[in-house]
């Protein structure tokens, strides 16, 4: 459409810092997914939509002029069973490492499992990127809130 559009998580300047205590990006998917009013957050730290949690989310900046979507909720937490209701708290039992706990989310652990040495080993010896690692996701599968908006059903 003539419009100048870009995809920040594949621009050159996109950039990841990792600290001893905390991980970082200067572009969050799940956060400008928020703005647009597309959902909440979850314990860990992924993000609920109607659709659910177990997505994938990538973003384009245009010039083309859109109208915005309305947000429906009323704060960052709602769509999550544990915030909302004080009840779920099934990812924390389907982390493999004990990166989720009632207190959130441990960045390093979850990091160091899904990107770190064994994850681009294992990446690589399946034909992918290394730098990519192999990923894991099991927080977001057969929990509650995989496939649809949990807070919708209760």
């Amino acid at each position: 459409m003539g419009y100048r559009t870009v995809a920040p998580q594949f621009a050159e300047w996109f950039k990841i810092k990792a600290s001893i205590s905390n991980i970082s990006s200067n572009w969050s998917e799940r956060h400008l997914a928020y703005a647009a009013g597309l959902g909440t957050f979850g314990l860990n730290d992924g993000f609920i939509t109607e659709k659910g949690i177990a997505i994938r989310l990538i973003s384009f900046v245009t010039e083309l002029k859109l109208a915005p979507d309305v947000r429906e909720t009323k704060n960052h937490l709602e769509n999550c069973l544990y915030y909302s209701k004080g009840i779920c708290g099934v990812c924390i039992k389907r982390c493999p490492v004990n990166a989720i706990s009632k207190n959130g989310h441990d960045k390093i652990k979850c990091w160091k499992r899904c990107y770190g040495k064994k994850s681009r080993k294992l990446a690589e010896s399946y034909g992918g990127i290394a730098k990519a690692g192999s990923g894991c996701g099991l927080c977001q599968t057969k929990v509650p809130c995989e496939s649809r908006n949990p807070i919708r059903l209760t």
